[in-house]
C-alpha cells in the first residue's frame, strides 16, 4: 500500500521521463534520508527504477502495468474504509429511530419532540446520541 508521500513522489515521476533525488528532495521538501526510506519499498517492489550513482543518481518509472494495481490496491483500502463508516452511520441512525419511537410511545411526545429529548441527554451526558439511543433500546428490550 502506498502512503501519500509515495503517491505524491510517484505523480511527480509521472509528470517528468526522469528525475534526479536532489529534485525530489527539494520538490517534496523533504530529507535525502526520507527519501531514501520513501524510495525503498518503490524500487524494491519495481515501480521505480534508479539510474546513476551517488550525485547524479535520477529516477524514473517502471513500466506503467505495474503501478495501476498498487494504486487500484489503495483505493480499494480507502473505498472498504468508507463503506464501514457509513454503514456505521446507517446502523446509528436506525438505532436512533428506534429509540425515538419508543420515547414516542412512552411519553406520548411528537416525534420531534423525541429526537430533542435525545440531543438534550446527548448534550447533558456529553456521550454521541447514537450511544443514549442505544442505552435506551436496550433499556426497552430488557425491560420485563
Amino acid at each position: 500500500m502506498l502512503t501519500a508521500r509515495q503517491e505524491q513522489l510517484l505523480g511527480l515521476l509521472k509528470a517528468h521521463t526522469y528525475i534526479y533525488s536532489r529534485e525530489l528532495v527539494l520538490a517534496l521538501d523533504i530529507s535525502r534520508a526520507r527519501l531514501n526510506q520513501l524510495l525503498a519499498s518503490l524500487l524494491k517492489n519495481g515501480l521505480v527504477l534508479r539510474e546513476g550513482r551517488a550525485r547524479s543518481t535520477r529516477y524514473r518509472l517502471s513500466a506503467k502495468k505495474r503501478i495501476k494495481p498498487v494504486i487500484l490496491e489503495r483505493e480499494n483500502y480507502l473505498l472498504k474504509l468508507r463503506l464501514r463508516e457509513l454503514e456505521t452511520q446507517l446502523e446509528d441512525r436506525k438505532i436512533i429511530e428506534q429509540a425515538k419511537e419508543i420515547l414516542m410511545t412512552q411519553f406520548k411526545v411528537s416525534p420531534m419532540e423525541s429526537y430533542r429529548k435525545l440531543q438534550e441527554q446527548s448534550m447533558s451526558r456529553n456521550k454521541p446520541i447514537a450511544q443514549i439511543a442505544r442505552a435506551i433500546v436496550f433499556a426497552y428490550e430488557s425491560a420485563p
